[in-house]
């Protein structure tokens, strides 16, 4: 063993230190374990909270959408999705409608966002069944898709018959309008895993939603997925100089910009925050290692005179403060990811869909995240063990060994 690091262990955990020594010791270490632990922790938590919502938003949603200024009707969307035909990019299209309205089972009302899709379309087929909680995919023009909260709200249950009712097409009685109510049956029930998704959505067949909403046959816009959702920005831009005047282009990156700043916002702030932990705890290796320079006063002046430079003392100080780190940052690693692991695997913690968008708290652990904590807790921990060594290696030895 190096000579140094063995003096260092001696005069951090040697029999002849005292009881209090070894508290804040324990102290030191417990300090970084904690603060390393806690940013592993909170860091895979917000990255599984932002790939969660990610994944669940390019899941439902489409990754771009094809629409006209003023969000006019499309009449022309097959001259347009056969003009697309060709970009290598895309890898299906589908026409959708678009609208809002009220649904009513029974005494149960709820405002609700209603989606016109085709029962034909294979992707959005497969999309559906695999959220598909109860019941089926629609067969006919009368059969609809509603989310698992919003069927919870209504008192709802598969083949039950309930109403959507919507402004247009609304008769004028008495001087007030009467909105158009139609009947369905719900054929199935889904979850897509996100509450804002499962409380409002509401699928109903194009056709039905053309009439409905008296669109004879035109569409709100055409979705589009493609092969790279990351490059949704740049595809979308391409397919709008493709199309020109009056078609435009949005894509899932535009559409949920500010959810995602904030949430890269909230991951910043709560990083600095637990940083301020660390440096807290470098504190105590601070405190821990003047400590050890009282207590070891006399041995740092017989080990200078044995002929230890000052260079030499400022290794055993700088090793034992390092060891301290090192001790600390492992136990945090361990119970960090430790605890990560059971997050994920048992998934024991629920959230307020509601507020959080998720039910259930998400992890995601990124090495790369890891590996900046344990560089900066190095840096941190490097930095603070300085001046108590400094000041053991400018010990002078005659004072040191004067009383004894």
């Amino acid at each position: 063993m190096n000579h140094f690091l063995y003096i260092s262990l001696k005069h951090l955990f040697g029999a002849r230190k005292t009881f209090f020594g070894y508290i804040v010791t324990a102290i030191s270490i417990g300090g970084i374990f904690i603060g390393v632990a806690a940013l592993i922790v909170v860091l895979s938590v917000m990255n599984g909270f932002q790939k969660d919502v990610k994944d669940r938003i390019v899941d439902v949603n489409s990754h771009i959408i094809v629409l006209k200024y003023f969000n006019e009707p499309i009449k022309e969307y097959r001259e347009i999705m056969d003009s697309l035909k060709n970009f290598k990019d895309i890898v299906s299209m589908t026409p959708f409608i678009y609208s809002k309205g009220l649904i009513q089972f029974e005494n149960f009302t709820n405002g609700v966002i209603i989606r016109g899709f085709s029962i034909d379309d294979s992707v959005t087929y497969s999309i559906m069944k695999r959220h598909l909680k109860f019941g089926r995919f629609p067969e006919n023009e009368n059969e609809i898709l509603i989310g698992l909260d919003l069927a919870e709200e209504l008192r709802a249950h598969t083949f039950d018959n309930v109403k959507i009712a919507t402004p247009f097409g609304s008769t004028e009685t008495f001087g007030s309008l009467i909105p158009k109510i139609t009947e369905f049956t719900i054929s199935g029930i889904f979850d897509a895993g996100m509450y804002q998704y499962n409380s409002e959505l509401v699928y109903i067949p194009l056709s039905k939603a053309s009439s409905i909403f008296g669109l004879s046959g035109k569409v709100t816009g055409i979705e589009i997925r493609i092969k790279d959702i990351y490059q949704a920005s740049k595809v979308a831009k391409i397919i709008e100089k493709k199309l020109g005047y009056p078609y435009r282009t949005n894509n899932w990156i535009e559409l949920n910009a500010s959810l995602f700043t904030a949430l890269a916002l909230e991951k910043k702030i709560m990083f600095l925050l637990l940083l301020l932990v660390i440096i807290v705890a470098a504190f105590n290796i601070v405190t821990t290692l003047i400590m050890v320079v009282m207590e070891k006063t006399t041995q740092i002046g017989v080990l200078k005179t044995l002929g230890l430079s000052e260079k030499d003392i400022l290794k055993v100080y700088i090793y034992q403060g390092l060891i301290i780190n090192i001790l600390g940052t492992l136990l945090g690693l361990i119970v960090g990811l430790f605890l990560c692991f059971l997050l994920s695997k048992y998934k024991f913690i629920d959230l307020p869909g509601g507020v959080y968008l998720l039910e259930k708290l998400p992890v995601n652990v990124q090495w790369l995240d890891i590996i900046l904590v344990l560089i900066l807790t190095n840096i941190v921990s490097l930095i603070s063990t300085l001046y108590p060594a400094f000041k053991a290696a400018k010990m002078d030895p005659v004072k040191a060994i004067r009383y004894e």
